[in-house]
């Protein structure tokens, strides 16, 4: 019997779930800190992805 294979999940793919899901939290809870919290992390998540986007392109030739 053979085992399942890991499945692999791309980083950009997961930073982008858990910004959606903070993002999600900024609406849903009604505790005015944990929505703070949670835009704040959405608003990192964002940088993120944007960072790791920029660095997986070749540099701009001159």
């Amino acid at each position: 019997m053979t085992r399942p294979r890991r499945t692999v999940v791309p980083t950009e793919t997961l930073l982008r779930a858990a910004r959606n899901a903070a993002e999600r939290l900024t609406h849903l809870s009604r505790d005015p800190q944990v929505r703070h919290d949670a835009a704040q992390v959405a608003e990192a998540m964002a940088r993120l992805l944007t960072s790791i986007r920029r660095a997986g392109r070749p540099p701009r030739s001159q």
